[in-house]
């Protein structure tokens, strides 16, 4: 993998750590980590933004990518998630392999709501 590959790997998935831990940053961490990553603001424009200094917003930002890395080694939510999704993808391959299959639910009423009560 090339380091450019490397490097943007590594940016989506601490932005998707953060698509599942959000909620338990602070505000002002929330605040500055969309600042920067999402608007694509710099360190200087987000600080400008946020009233701070460029030194203190780094830290946020680095404090808030530690957290989210702290909470997935925890929780590991991304890592179930992750492991659901192939899942599926195995299970979906094996369908369509299937002689006969046409690769859809002949039941389509169960494709509604799969938390069926008794």
């Amino acid at each position: 993998m090339e380091k450019e590959e490397l490097i943007l790997s590594r940016r989506l998935f601490v932005n998707q750590l953060y698509d599942l831990y959000c909620p338990l940053l602070t505000e002002k961490q929330r605040e500055a980590w969309e600042l920067h990553e999402f608007s694509d603001l710099s360190l200087s424009e987000t600080a400008e933004k946020l009233g701070a200094s460029r030194q203190a917003v780094h830290d946020l930002i680095s404090r808030s990518r530690e957290k989210l890395e702290e909470l997935e080694a925890l929780l590991g939510f991304h890592r179930r998630e992750e492991g659901l999704e192939e899942e599926i993808r195995t299970l979906r391959r094996a369908l369509e392999e299937k002689p006969g299959s046409t690769g859809t639910n002949p039941r389509p009423e169960e494709d509604h709501d799969v938390r069926r009560t008794s």
